[in-house]
């Protein structure tokens, strides 16, 4: 190739640039959902889909696709061509946690996937049944129980794999005590047999445990964020109990597909940084009893990068595993 030709086709990629950006896009983008429709992944998804929709001019559709604690939806996304209409909703589980516990999950967070933006971060809050555990009242009460009976004080979690498993299971390490795991189909399940008092303890989702905790039906011990929850301020963090290095949060983050062409993901950062920061979608996602933390662009990779360099290899030498 003679370098004027050479020349001649740089300047039309570059004079084609900025109408592909102005062109994207021009046809309906879906939104992957890798979990069933009602949870709280598919709810921030949707007030998502709906602000991106009204900037973008398009459509935005939200697909569920659940299994696999995530897996099944994640490995879809990743297998979507890489043009800017085929996104997806996840979390530390989906983006972290697969990682590790899975040894083929179908993709590959780190090779598939750009994060346009994280959306909210919750925590799970370390819960007793105060009729069952009335002695347990601090993270260090926990400790203590669990050290005086080795692997018989029993918890509740999601499932294998879960956010509250991992939490769990990863405190537990920390601490230098064992427990007993008993899996549950869903959170909201593990915390009701929590309540009738089958189980010792469990780390819960904040929207499933605090209205317990304001009935006076379970107790907060600690909370696994890296600061107080905004939903209960007064229930100290484990890092304040004794474990300062401890937290294990939980974060929910859009992605577009690695590859997708730059004009294309500029725009779908500028937009998605305009939603997160819309003054009503984060009232919408606060209401969900999260704390909203728009955070986009580059800010938005490091910290999925950062977490999966920090708990895979932690996840891993726990022992944890889903297969």
């Amino acid at each position: 190739m003679t370098t004027s030709r050479r020349m001649v086709l740089v300047a039309a990629a570059v004079l084609a640039a900025p109408r592909l950006a102005h062109a994207y896009p021009d046809r309906s983008i879906r939104l992957i959902v890798p979990f069933a429709p009602g949870g709280g992944t598919d709810t921030t998804a949707r007030i998502v889909a709906q602000g991106l929709t009204e900037r973008l001019g398009q459509s935005v559709v939200v697909e569920n696709r659940p299994g696999a604690g995530g897996a099944i939806g994640m490995a879809a996304a990743a297998q979507a061509p890489a043009d800017g209409y085929t996104l997806v909703m996840g979390h530390v589980a989906t983006h972290v946690v697969n990682m590790a516990v899975h040894r083929n999950p179908g993709y590959d967070t780190a090779r598939d996937f750009v994060a346009l933006g994280i959306t909210s971060t919750a925590a799970n809050i370390a819960v007793v049944n105060p009729r069952r555990q009335p002695g347990i009242n601090t993270a260090q009460d926990l400790v203590a129980a669990c050290r005086a009976k080795p692997g018989e004080l029993s918890y509740g979690s999601a499932g294998v794999g879960s956010p509250a498993h991992i939490t769990t299971a990863l405190f537990l390490r920390t601490a230098g005590v064992e427990a007993q795991h008993v899996p549950y189909r869903g959170g909201a399940p593990a915390t009701t047999d929590l309540v009738a008092g089958n189980l010792d303890f469990m780390f819960s989702g904040a929207s499933d445990c605090i209205p317990h905790i304001r009935a006076g039906r379970l107790r907060g011990v600690a909370s696994a964020s890296a600061k107080r929850l905004s939903g209960a301020p007064e229930i100290p963090t484990i890092a304040e109990s004794g474990w300062p290095d401890f937290s294990f949060e939980i974060w929910h983050v859009i992605s577009a597909r690695a590859g997708t062409p730059a004009p294309v993901l500029d725009r779908l950062r500028t937009e998605t940084a305009a939603v997160l920061n819309n003054p009503t979608v984060i009232e919408r996602i606060t209401a969900m009893g999260v704390d909203a933390t728009p955070t986009t662009g580059a800010a938005a990779q490091a910290r999925v990068d950062r977490e999966l360099a920090l708990w895979v290899p932690m996840i891993r030498a726990a022992g944890i595993t889903a297969e």
